[in-house]
């Protein structure tokens, strides 16, 4: 096992991190909205703890360890969250923006670790993993689309 990653490495390792962060935010945020929109996330949460796995797997098979994120810089994201919700009234809305934000940046993640040189590349989690992501985004735009009109 090497000290320092490869290129290939460092990608699979962050797009692992932040599928994980992802995967935190959106247990945090089950407790900041109503029921419909904490079953959508829940349900997200378990495909994303999947995509987790596999990721772990992945990164193990490239010749590394897998990393973790920063669980300071997550504590102070979810407290300002939840400062937040307490505000606003209507921060469903901030909160799928939020979400949005997260699946384009791991979309991003995805594309970089799909073009990094990787000895053996674990393309088809790559693409399934692109797919999830494009579903999730497209189910957030669409509650988020729902959500706007009916505040207003």
């Amino acid at each position: 096992m090497n000290f320092f990653r490869t290129d290939g490495q460092a990608a699979l390792n962050t797009l692992l991190v932040t599928t994980r962060e992802t995967l935190d935010h959106y247990r945090d945020a089950m407790e900041l909205v109503d029921t419909k929109l904490a079953e959508l996330f829940r349900d997200i949460c378990g495909q994303r703890r999947s995509f987790v796995h596999r990721l772990e797997t992945a990164v193990r098979a490239s010749g590394t360890l897998p990393a973790v994120p920063d669980p300071d810089k997550e504590a102070a994201e979810m407290l300002l969250h939840h400062v937040a919700a307490l505000i606003k009234s209507h921060y469903a809305r901030d909160l799928l923006e939020q979400r949005i934000e997260g699946e384009k940046k791991l979309a991003a993640l995805v594309i970089e670790a799909q073009t990094a040189e990787l000895d053996s590349p674990p393309t088809t989690l790559l693409n399934d993993f692109a797919q999830h992501i494009s579903d999730t985004d497209a189910k957030l735009q669409s509650l988020q689309t729902q959500v706007s009109a009916q505040e207003e």
